[in-house]
């Protein structure tokens, strides 16, 4: 469901999806998620979902300013990409997250738009997607606790074909 609504919001505000390349990767700016963020609102408030609002709790996570500037010691630019997306995901999980309502939505999609536009394909099977959706709770139900390590792991695992 996520998946066609998003490449729905693709299709339509291509022109719109504004990123920084930072050391030949790409990181999509804050105005793009928060565009995404209030995409997915309304089209989870039109199927009766829980997303309840548009505000923002603290735009300035959406910079990702720690993590563009963050070099890992990898030579490798597909498993950098990996990492910084797990770090990006995490700060839509952790307690300060930039949003009151569909972090974990936003950050999912945030995740995938971010691999996307480094030219990595994140694809979940919809008879998987239940057991994704619960590692996602978990992650986000730990609180303050860092989970980019599990993320990484779990990205590694299912981009293992890339």
């Amino acid at each position: 469901m996520i998946a066609t609504h998003t490449k729905k919001w693709i299709e339509k505000n291509f022109s719109n999806i504004h990123y920084d390349e930072i050391e030949g990767i790409k990181y999509p700016k804050k105005e793009t998620i928060i565009n995404l963020h209030d995409f997915l609102v309304e089209v989870f408030e039109k199927d009766n979902d829980s997303i309840l609002t548009k505000e923002i709790m603290s735009d300035a996570i959406l910079s990702f300013t720690g993590i563009k500037y963050y070099t890992p010691n990898k030579k490798n630019k597909k498993e950098t990409v990996i990492f910084k997306g797990a770090l990006i995901f995490n700060c839509f999980l952790e307690l300060n997250h930039p949003f009151f309502d569909g972090n974990k939505r936003t950050g999912f999609v945030t995740l995938w738009l971010f691999l996307a536009l480094n030219n990595i394909n994140l694809t979940l099977p919809l008879s998987q997607y239940e057991k994704h959706i619960t590692l996602f709770k978990k992650w986000a139900d730990i609180g303050n606790k860092n989970n980019t390590k599990e993320i990484k792991i779990w990205l590694e695992k299912i981009l293992i074909n890339v």
